[in-house]
């Protein structure tokens, strides 16, 4: 098009209308020369001071011909200033500035009050999972009385043991405070160590007794243990002062075992033992006696609604709002809910329960080594894992884990020209005895070392720091990677914050001044996406960026590659500063830690 007078009044438009303040200062005075609308509105009358806050860096700008960053408050803002030399017809006719509005710091988080404190203390002395054994789910739940405000002494565990049985307990500390909580998290210490040695249970409670006898807040507490036989469905169990267990079959059956006997610790009485046979689909409920002693409501009352309560969740199966809820994860939710949500509760409660299941078969997976195959193998894994009820963050460790030893097996192990029918990747998942799950990924390549420091192959370093046992082998038949980890279940802890599961979406990233936030996966497909909208949202690395990764379900070796590239000192970029936020629990923070890349939680 002719008209050049048209191309400048449309350059001229374009600049008053721009986001944001876009400033000239011309040379040599570097006064101010032009504005646009957007920059009127943000310093107001403040345009003089503008120019003389900034004549420092301006005329260092100028004279040395590099940009810099700037900050200036004025007229109720604080901008956030990209300076850079105004090139025109060979020469430099003063300083280009564009500047954005800066975050205001969050507000400052209240203290936490004693009450708070205490409910942080027995929130950490309680397990924050149950185990995954072969052949039974558990599931359980704890409510805090009085809402919270007090710290109370009830505790539980499940034990995994080497043979695949089961170790069982809940017990109940008198009082509340500090010091019940204290008593509370050292019996429970004692008990998880001395049980997982053989699953002598009575030895483990005589180990507790020894203790509550020196010890005055551990005095007449009560404790139910049991010891359960998947393969066998044989249970021995010792009711030392506290309520016995209830057993409900599959077809809603309730039958609450008789007591054993024995007395409340330090009571002087013996630790006496009874047996019961549980068949497949029969759960086993522990509880403290917070449930059976609700105001209002005699023990008779308390014990008579309890069964049919659990009764209720077995019959009445999973309701359409919680269709991946199970039996025992039920119980436990309606037990709670239901009772203490009628009557409120005078003491703290306690529910878990342990169902006979069949135990779940191997995850056997034979994939050709294609691009696609991390993202299907990770959909399989997801699919068996959900059945297992995995805990989010173990998921979560399994799924990166996984993902890099299979994508590392597709990209490096067979040359490009390798057949398909040739090239393949096979995937053995196994959940053993113990509960540990097992992971083997084969590949019949050739094995190729990593890539030089500052390359990607930051993979199997990183499948590594997920898994609590990894081992790789290699030779002339392939590579065979097996990593163990030990999962958890999470319990439903009424006083902890709750962690989401993790989805497996594809990324979409929203961009606002200053801050790209990240959600779904980001992984090796959308390396060269995060990158542009990294790029485009610092303005080249010339102005400070927050990344938010609260949303990201998935962070792969390759996209922490990609945020090592933009928070490197040396990364080519100008004096813009890229920050990471990953609030505590989240998968990118977990992998930011792992990683040890510098983040913050809020």
């Amino acid at each position: 098009m002719d008209g050049g007078s048209y191309d400048e009044s449309r350059r001229l438009s374009a600049f008053g209308q721009a986001p944001g303040l876009l400033a000239l200062f011309g040379a040599p005075e570097l006064r101010l020369t032009a504005l646009n609308d957007a920059g009127r509105d943000l310093v107001g009358g403040s345009a003089g001071d503008l120019e003389s806050a900034l004549a420092e860096v301006l005329s260092t700008v100028h004279r040395t011909g590099e940009p810099r960053t700037a900050r200036w408050s004025g007229h109720g803002t604080t901008l956030q200033l990209a300076l850079a030399p105004w090139h025109e017809d060979g020469a430099v006719r003063g300083v280009v500035a564009q500047g954005l509005p800066a975050e205001a710091p969050p507000p400052a988080r209240p203290a936490p009050t004693p009450d708070q404190t205490l409910v942080a203390l027995q929130d950490a002395l309680l397990p924050g999972g149950v185990p995954v054994p072969r052949g039974i789910r558990v599931a359980a739940r704890y409510l805090l009385a009085d809402e919270g405000v007090v710290a109370g002494g009830d505790w539980f565990d499940a034990v995994a043991l080497e043979d695949g049985r089961l170790v069982l307990a809940v017990g109940d500390v008198v009082g509340h405070g500090v010091r019940a909580s204290v008593a509370m998290g050292e019996l429970r210490a004692l008990f998880e160590e001395r049980a997982r040695l053989d699953g002598d249970i009575e030895a483990a409670l005589e180990l507790l007794d020894s203790r509550a006898r020196r010890v005055p807040p551990a005095r007449a507490a009560t404790v139910c243990a049991a010891v359960l036989d998947p393969e066998t469905g044989e249970l021995v169990y010792c009711t030392a002062g506290h309520p016995p267990p209830l057993v409900v079959n599959a077809a809603g059956e309730t039958t609450f075992l008789p007591a054993s006997g024995a007395g409340p610790l330090a009571s002087g009485l013996p630790f006496e033992l009874a047996e019961h046979q549980l068949e497949e689909g029969d759960v086993l409920v522990l509880y403290s006696d917070g449930i059976v002693e609700r105001p209002g409501r005699t023990a008779a009352q308390c014990t008579i609604d309890l069964a049919e309560v659990v009764s209720e969740a077995v019959r009445s199966g999973p309701d359409l709002e919680r269709i991946d809820e199970r039996v025992p994860e039920r119980i436990c939710r309606e037990a709670i809910e239901r009772l203490a949500g009628s009557t409120g509760v005078a003491d703290d409660v306690t529910v878990l329960a342990a169902e006979l299941v069949e135990p779940m078969p191997d995850l056997v997976l034979d994939y050709p080594a294609m691009p696609d195959t991390p993202r299907v193998v990770r959909a399989e894994l997801a699919e068996w894992l959900d059945e297992l009820q995995v805990g989010p963050l173990d998921e979560v460790a399994l799924q990166h884990a996984v993902g890099e030893v299979v994508t590392n097996a597709c990209e490096h192990a067979y040359p490009v020209e390798a057949q398909r029918g040739d090239a393949l990747v096979r995937l053995v998942a196994h959940l053993d005895d113990e509960g540990v799950i097992e992971v083997t990924v084969t590949d019949t390549g050739t094995w190729r070392p990593p890539g030089e420091p500052g390359t990607r192959g930051r993979g199997l370093a990183m499948a590594r720091g997920f898994a609590d046992e990894f081992e790789l082998h290699h030779g002339e038949e392939g590579t065979t990677a097996r990593l163990r980890l030990r999962p958890t279940r999470s319990v439903g802890m009424l006083t902890a914050s709750s962690t989401a599961d993790p989805g497996r979406e594809p990324l979409v990233v929203h961009e606002r001044p200053g801050v790209l936030e990240l959600v779904g996966t980001v992984d090796h497909r959308c390396t060269d996406e995060l990158r542009r909208r990294i790029a485009h949202a610092s303005y080249g690395g010339t102005v400070d960026l927050v990344v938010d990764m609260s949303g990201v379900t998935l962070l792969a070796s390759a996209g922490v590659q990609v945020l090592y590239e933009a928070m490197a000192p040396g990364n080519g970029f100008a004096q813009g500063v890229v920050r990471l936020v990953a609030p505590l629990g989240t998968p990118a923070q977990h992998v930011l830690e792992m990683v040890r890349l510098p983040y913050a939680t809020a």
